[in-house]
């Protein structure tokens, strides 16, 4: 449990900071000691729009730095597109949904044995067996001709 700070000063110990966007803000949140208790201050900086590049970051402290010092850190960090190049960066070079839509695809021709190696070319696969495949291809073909 902690008490709701209604100021800090820059010289007083703090427990951490955090900053990180809610409802469209961007917050800073800081954790002081005050006695024997942490104490939670909350500071909106601004619209989190203002802040395309900054990302949700946590500093933990245990009252070795100073508030100063732990904002500082948070404006810098703010301020720095780092971590929004390297998000990006991540993002472009990720291979995930083309490589789970590949995996479906063969899935799928698996299921109807198919080849995928050439045609006049029959390969049984290993994850669905031969005797459904039979199974299936002799109800089709029953349906058929029932049907004509």
């Amino acid at each position: 449990m902690h008490v709701v700070a209604d100021r800090i000063f820059p010289d007083e110990p703090c427990y951490g900071l955090m900053e990180t966007r809610e409802s469209g803000r961007w917050i800073q949140r800081l954790w002081v000691i005050r006695g024997d208790r942490k104490a939670k201050y909350e500071t909106d900086i601004g619209p989190a729009s203002d802040f395309p590049d900054a990302t949700p970051i946590i500093y933990i402290s245990d009252g070795d730095d100073t508030v100063a010092e732990l904002q500082y850190l948070a404006e810098m960090d703010r301020r720095n597109d780092k971590w929004a190049k390297r998000r990006r960066e991540m993002q472009s070079e990720s291979t995930l949904i083309a490589d789970i839509l590949r995996q479906e695809e063969r899935k799928i021709a698996e299921r109807q044995n198919r080849s995928v190696f050439g045609p006049h070319h029959s390969a049984q696969r290993i994850d669905y067996p031969r005797e459904a495949v039979k199974a299936k291809q002799k109800e089709r073909r029953n349906d058929r001709s029932n049907n004509h």
